[in-house]
């Protein structure tokens, strides 16, 4: 962070600022006006965010194809130019000012994207100012105005003179503090990385092959961080291992390939991709475990997770179509199930979901299909209990598993649950007669295939809706088995707190964002490459949550957080130069 003394503000210059309350009216005018950088910007932005967590955030894609530089031109690279830019314009700071903070925090620079041993001097930002980027110079001078405005409105220190005080965390620690825990404990979890999750995977690669487990993990893990394919991101891989290449030999001596890494995952099954993918998290909630606040037993939220597929379908195992609220017809599918606690979740086991011969097909009546939701519930459950060794009581699910099978699962096993309730004809009929109050109807039934009994079968559950609130908008509908009861205005009130903290907790992963941001991008049809970068994906978000928990647990605050202290751009920023130091 760029310090008070080197402000570059004069009095004829402070003498134009707009008064506080000024602030906040033009914030409010910013509807509809808001910049791309600020559109960015107001993702994160709250009272403890900062100027570089800002830049850092930024995505500067649609700038960089402006840049006037060709890609051979002798000078620093444009995205972290540009994010200094504007931290310099955030911060009010002169170019001396950002050198000197370039120099002395090397943190700073690396979260910027520069080499911390060969930051810019000064002559070099004021040349670029003047030149390179003074098409964008209006653009940074706007962007700036408008983050400031907007980060005066949510209570953020951006704009104003660094102090520990203005900078503080609820524990005291100050804003300096904060990030170098966020720093350490993701070094710590990189080299952890190496250690906990790599040994779970084991590629059955052939004799006399170049390359070892660990080489290629680590380039799907540069793939997952730079959301690159197989063969771009190996060419990155090869330029930070062995960046002097012999051009006459088709591959690079010290690296993998693109091809190399496809392979090795092809030769793999379905089964021994979940079953290693399984393990590794398993290992990661295994480090957690001391930490995490859960409840004993344990609640889980069981998810889908949809991977749009575009291409022809004919002859492509394990396509699904895609649910009716989704912009593309077909999809991947993939069931997880997450541990949940009062201050975290992890991802503790996954499923892949399509082929009819892993759900026993032949225990239900009617019509073969790809799978059964209680085939998921079943075995999701067995796994969390069976490879983590934690006894599950209550289980979230999402919407796709109201099924009669579902619950006569959940029934059987004496397990706890609240699942949403799909809007069928029966469901609509029910919320016509709701009179804008919590309503409650006991042994409603279902109908459906359950495994091992001929026809369709009969179970009974309990629904339940809630009229909106200042939390939903619309009338939300969910199945339980909880005690609820719509008789006093008591009971009502205590029905709606018991569903909202399930709907609540189950909801964490939603808030902290999704695994697909940690996976490769892909155009294969190859189901074990799909398989194979969701599953490693997941477990690169295990690692984020757990960097995100021991922060927390360092500032001494660990609560609910409607979004996670480390953001994922940053952690796969860090992650990313992390790895750069191990190839």
């Amino acid at each position: 962070m760029v310090t008070n003394d080197t402000k570059r503000v004069g009095a004829a210059e402070r003498s134009h600022d707009p008064r506080p309350d000024d602030r906040l009216k033009s914030t409010d005018s910013l509807s509809g006006g808001r910049l791309l950088l600020t559109k960015q910007a107001e993702e994160i932005l709250d009272e403890t965010t900062d100027a570089v967590e800002v830049v850092s955030h930024l995505d500067l894609a649609s700038y960089a194809h402006n840049d006037p530089f060709p890609d051979w031109h002798d000078s620093k690279p444009f995205k972290p130019m540009f994010r200094a830019l504007l931290l310099a314009e955030l911060d009010d700071a002169s170019d001396a000012a950002l050198h000197r903070t370039l120099d002395e925090e090397p943190d700073v620079a690396a979260d910027l994207g520069f080499d911390p041993d060969d930051v810019p001097n000064q002559s070099t930002l004021s040349r670029a100012r003047r030149n390179r980027f003074e098409a964008f110079q209006t653009r940074i001078e706007e962007s700036g105005r408008q983050i400031r405005l907007l980060a005066a409105r949510r209570g953020s220190p951006i704009g104003t003179p660094y102090t520990d005080s203005a900078s503080e965390e609820p524990t005291g620690s100050s804003k300096r503090t904060v990030n170098r825990l966020i720093r350490g404990k993701t070094r710590e979890m990189v080299d952890e990385l190496t250690s906990v999750v790599f040994p779970a995977v084991d590629f059955d690669r052939p004799d006399g092959a170049i390359y070892d487990d660990e080489e290629l993990l680590l380039l799907e893990t540069l793939l997952g961080v730079t959301g690159t394919a197989a063969n771009g991101g190996a060419e990155t891989y090869g330029d930070y291992v062995n960046p002097d290449p012999d051009l006459d030999d088709p591959f690079y001596e010290d690296g993998p390939s693109g091809e190399t890494l496809l392979t090795a995952i092809k030769d793999l099954e379905p089964d021994e991709i979940t079953d290693m993918v399984n393990r590794g998290a398993a290992r990661v909630l295994t480090r957690a475990k001391p930490h995490v606040e859960f409840e004993r037993p344990v609640m889980i939220a069981i998810d889908m997770t949809y991977i749009a597929y575009y291409g022809e379908r004919d002859e492509v195992v394990r396509v699904q179509g895609a649910p009716d609220d989704k912009s593309y017809d077909w999809c991947y599918k993939f069931a997880t199930a997450s541990v949940v606690g009062d201050n975290i979740q992890f991802t503790a086991a996954m499923l892949p979901i399509g082929d009819a011969d892993d759900h026993d097909p032949d225990e239900y009546s009617g019509e073969d299909k790809s799978y059964r939701a209680g085939g998921v519930v079943r075995r999701l459950v067995e796994t969390v209990e069976e490879r983590i060794r934690l006894s599950v009581r209550r289980v979230y699910a999402d919407r796709e598993f109201h099924a009669a099978d579902v619950i006569d699962v959940l029934e059987q096993r004496d397990l706890f649950y609240v699942i949403p309730a799909k809007r069928d004809d029966r469901v609509k009929r029910f919320i016509a007669r709701m009179d804008d109050q919590v309503t409650v109807k006991d042994t409603y039934p279902m109908y459906g295939p359950v495994k091992g009994n001929p026809g369709l079968t009969r179970v009974e559950t309990t629904l339940v809706g809630l009229p909106p609130d200042e939390d939903r908008d619309r009338i939300q509908t969910f199945l339980t088995n909880l005690a609820v009861n719509d008789e006093i205005g008591l009971d009502r009130r205590q029905t709606r707190r018991r569903i909202n903290r399930y709907s609540r907790r189950g909801g964490i992963e939603t808030a902290y964002g999704g695994i697909k941001e940690f996976a490769p991008w892909t155009t294969s049809k190859d189901y074990a490459v799909r398989l194979f970068h969701f599953g490693f994906a997941m477990l690169l978000y295990d690692m984020w949550l757990l960097v995100d928990l021991l922060v927390q647990l360092s500032l001494g605050v660990v609560e609910f957080r409607t979004k996670p202290r480390v953001i994922a751009p940053r952690f796969r920023g860090f992650l990313q130069r992390r790895l750069v130091t191990l190839l």
